[in-house]
């Protein structure tokens, strides 16, 4: 291996773009008419945009209806958070930045809900926030974490907030193409999608709201995307996140594969690392993802070594600039910063393949012997 011929596991940050996506993509670039004009050119465009909107709600079960196109999932979090008539918000300690962040800019009061060890939602202490603050509340809860994979009790959490009258968001991006997602049989208000994860551009998401349920304009203007979202569309973006979204039910199948790789791989490194810490290991977690702690390497040490030998992995989330810092996934879990500090993700995907993970087996079985000698002298 080397870096004119890289191995790709880092796939939770962004999967390379399939060539399905790239064919829709140019063709949408040819095309002259803007999707809102009346003549025959737009209406073509159209044609295409809506296309792929069915394309794209056939991916979760929803309606084209229900379908609002967004720049991304980062967009689609925000204008949620800050577009709904809640009285306050209530979001779990492992989401997203996005969510997060967005949760606090939103001038609302903000109640952060704990994880158990294993990063799964404490469900006694979010109905307990719910019964204290009455109604009108959201809660935001993703569905998979993008550093460790855990999934969310996502029906759960939708009853105990009916209850309470609260309406849920439900930050989906990392969970699409790798584990069914339904968004009617899930029960959320609101559910966030994009396209980069599943071999779509970047630059380009989705907003899916249930029918009856409100949230203010993302953009105000021309009033596209029925007033949701005004500006003329990303006609190429959103054709290519269309012809992803229609293979993500052979993404599904790809995944039972993965998973298989994935568990290989946990178990080759616990194998010359008895003290080897794998995150999220005894809840569900998606079948491509893996956060390991290697004892004594820092994660910035990893990644370099890593990088240097054409393997690409991460130190968690993508959304920081590039550089590696504390995760505040891993601290919600009640793991140490110098634990965290050691820790880093592999996440699998489309073009994975055997020897990729078998290759990047051997380059951390080099790194762990050499810490090995080295803490041996």
């Amino acid at each position: 291996m080397s870096k004119d011929n890289p191995v790709y596991l880092d796939y939770n940050a962004t999967t390379p773009v399939r060539s399905e996506a790239v064919d829709a993509i140019s063709k949408a670039l040819a095309l002259q008419g803007n999707p809102s004009s009346s003549h025959a050119a737009g209406r073509a465009a159209r044609a295409v945009m809506e296309h792929a909107r069915d394309q794209v709600a056939a991916a979760v079960c929803a309606s084209p209806a229900d379908i609002i196109f967004t720049s991304g999932g980062t967009e689609a979090n925000g204008a949620t958070l800050k577009g709904t008539n809640a009285h306050y918000l209530v979001v779990s300690a492992v989401e997203h930045d996005s969510v997060i962040t967005g949760a606090k800019a939103a001038t609302l009061p903000v109640h952060i809900v704990p994880v158990d060890q294993q990063g799964v939602i404490d469900l006694t202490a979010l109905e307990q926030v719910l019964a204290r603050e009455g109604e009108g509340g959201l809660v935001s809860v993703m569905l998979a974490n993008n550093e460790t994979g855990v999934i969310q009790p996502i029906r759960a959490i939708v009853d105990i907030a009916a209850t309470y009258s609260a309406k849920v968001h439900c930050d989906a991006v990392q969970a699409l193409g790798k584990i069914e997602v339904n968004f009617p049989d899930l029960g959320v208000d609101y559910m966030s999608i994009s396209a980069h994860k599943i071999g779509g551009p970047k630059g380009v998401g989705a907003l899916i709201i249930k029918a009856g349920a409100e949230v203010a304009p993302l953009v105000s203007g021309g009033g596209q995307e029925k007033g949701r979202r005004s500006g003329t569309e990303n006609l190429p973006g959103i054709a290519g996140f269309g012809a992803a979204a229609a293979l993500v039910p052979e993404s599904l199948v790809r995944m039972q594969e993965l998973q298989g790789l994935r568990d290989h791989m946990e178990s080759e490194l616990k194998s010359c690392a008895s003290d080897l810490i794998i995150f999220g290991e005894e809840v569900s977690r998606l079948p491509n993802t893996t956060n390991v702690s290697m004892p004594g390497v820092t994660n910035e040490l990893q990644l370099m070594t890593f990088d240097l030998r054409g393997l690409y992995v991460s130190a968690g989330s993508a959304c920081s600039s590039g550089k590696v810092s504390a995760s505040h996934v891993l601290s919600a879990m009640g793991v140490t910063d110098a634990v965290a500090g050691n820790s880093i993700r592999i996440s699998l995907g489309w073009g994975s393949k055997a020897d990729d993970v078998d290759q990047f087996i051997d380059a951390w079985r080099d790194v762990h012997a050499r810490q090995t000698v080295r803490t041996a002298h």
